[in-house]
């Protein structure tokens, strides 16, 4: 299981990171990245980028095709 991550992680991505960690956040099951591209007007190659940055920041996992957002803790 993954841990939540504090908020002062997202805080710190730039606005395209957080606007994808949002969008990821309100998809209940995931989303994939064609359902990303539908619902933002970023080139797909600057997505997937964004996606490996989120990723690496621990705000993001990736499962099969679908992408999550990582749950922010509150204090």
């Amino acid at each position: 299981m993954v841990t939540a991550v504090d908020a002062s992680t997202l805080d710190r991505q730039p606005r395209l990171r957080r606007t994808v960690y949002e969008h990821l956040a309100n998809g209940e099951d995931g989303l994939s990245v064609k359902e990303l591209l539908l619902e933002s007007d970023v080139p797909e190659a600057e997505l997937r980028e964004t996606l490996r940055k989120l990723q690496a920041a621990g705000l993001a996992q990736r499962s099969r095709a679908v992408w999550t957002a990582i749950p922010i803790s509150t204090p």
